[in-house]
């Protein structure tokens, strides 16, 4: 997984990254992301390539948007 600077990406950037990070580490990145929508906890996306850290700088509302849209 190729690192990027946070800065220079972009929202749907991050979300992708995160996704990748989910399933390089083994997760299924829909469970994942649900768990951690439903529940604010962050145990449910990995610290793999800094994606936990990532999350964290992520509007939820605007990240259900997204997981709408990607996984429907």
């Amino acid at each position: 997984m190729e690192m990027y600077h946070v800065n220079e990406m972009t929202f749907n950037d991050k979300v992708v990254y995160i996704i990748s990070a989910l399933k390089e580490a083994g997760y299924d990145p829909y469970v994942q992301l649900t768990g951690y929508l439903q529940t604010g906890n962050e145990g449910f996306i990995t610290r793999h390539g800094g994606a936990r850290t990532i999350i964290q700088e992520l509007d939820r509302e605007q990240l259900k948007q997204f997981i709408s849209q990607y996984f429907c």
